[in-house]
């Protein structure tokens, strides 16, 4: 019995895990990592995607509505009234009233606020017989506006002396006018951003002194 008592007791065997669990660990701490990974940069891939969109849409918008057109315009309608003229051996005339209209046309997605613009009637070489002023006013987004203008042509003595041309259209009953504008405004987009524009036109007429009308009438 005492020899008993000197037994020393074994201690318990350890479980060790199988080398396949151990690889399944491994493999699926591996598989979370992965998936995270894919999940992040498909995150990153998609923002990323945004924003080119956006700023695909945001350069569309911009070359849309931010694109600034200079508007055009073109003389319409123009009416000869009290038409005077005379023609002899030492001096020829020509005097007139003139009411028209200009249209205007403003292919903007904002408004145009034009300011005083002129134009000028040229009769031979560029000599100034008459010059029509247009007010200040606006022009509404995608639309045209008519604008009403009245001058006065009067050639003088200088035109006269300098330009036997006169004589001999007066003569044919045909006298050629050249037309020269000037649009100046500006521009609102939204009523965010505005830009100055002008525009430019040149016509050529004919007045027709038998029927005492404007005719040919050509603008650029």
């Amino acid at each position: 019995m005492a020899q008993d008592s000197h037994i020393i007791p074994l201690a318990p065997p350890r479980a060790y895990p199988k080398s396949d669990q151990g690889l399944n660990l491994s493999k699926s701490i591996n598989y979370y990592n992965n998936h995270k990974n894919q999940k992040s940069g498909k995150c990153f891939v998609y923002f990323l995607s945004t924003i080119v969109i956006l700023s695909i849409i945001m350069l569309i918008f911009s070359m849309i509505f931010f694109r600034f057109k200079s508007p055009s315009f073109n003389l319409d309608h123009i009416n000869v009234q009290n038409l005077q003229f005379s023609n002899s051996t030492n001096s020829s005339s020509l005097n007139m009233n003139i009411g028209g209209e200009i249209i205007v046309d403003n292919d903007n997605f904002g408004q145009i606020n034009y300011q005083d613009s002129s134009m000028s009637i040229f009769l031979y070489d560029n000599v100034t017989i008459g010059i029509a002023n247009v007010n200040v006013g606006q022009v509404e987004a995608r639309k045209s506006k008519r604008i009403g203008i009245s001058l006065q042509l009067r050639t003088n003595d200088q035109l006269n002396y300098s330009y036997g041309n006169l004589s001999s259209d007066i003569n044919s009953r045909m006298v050629k006018l050249t037309s020269f504008g000037e649009f100046r405004g500006k521009v609102k987009a939204m009523k965010i951003i505005s830009k100055h524009k002008t525009s430019i036109m040149n016509c050529t007429m004919n007045l027709n002194l038998t029927s005492q009308a404007i005719q040919d009438l050509l603008c650029s």
